[in-house]
């Protein structure tokens, strides 16, 4: 048996200090953060840090700002996507979910003349 450390313990740290300390040696300055807080888990408007403290979640994501983190309904959507596949290239390979989306946009976009949507990063 190896007296090595496991792969596991080397990638577990017990406090947001820890945490800032390895990100500032592993990230470049560039990528800077407000709070040196790390998330653990999030629910709703809700994020619990390494240290297991309650915070209301003022950053947010893109993903969360209207829904809240894992809304039960987004988790389900999610997984019933991966079920089908985690992701293609639109322009390569389009999908369904795609159109779907573009259709309703257009739907929703206000006047009365012809409506095409484009999806950009």
């Amino acid at each position: 048996m190896s007296t090595a450390k496991s792969k596991v313990s080397e990638l577990t740290s017990s406090s947001n200090q820890d945490w800032q300390a390895r990100k500032d040696d592993a990230i470049a300055r560039g990528e800077g953060n407000i709070a040196p807080v790390y998330v653990e888990r999030a629910l709703g408007s809700e994020i619990w840090d390494v240290e297991g403290k309650r915070y209301i979640d003022f950053g947010t994501g893109i993903a969360v700002c209207s829904a809240g983190h894992s809304h039960p309904k987004i988790v389900a959507a999610v997984a019933e996507q991966l079920e089908r596949f985690s992701h293609t290239c639109v322009m390569v390979t389009p999908y369904d979910s795609a159109v779907r989306l573009a259709e309703k946009l257009n739907e929703l976009a206000p006047g009365t003349s012809k409506k095409k949507s484009i999806f950009v990063t």
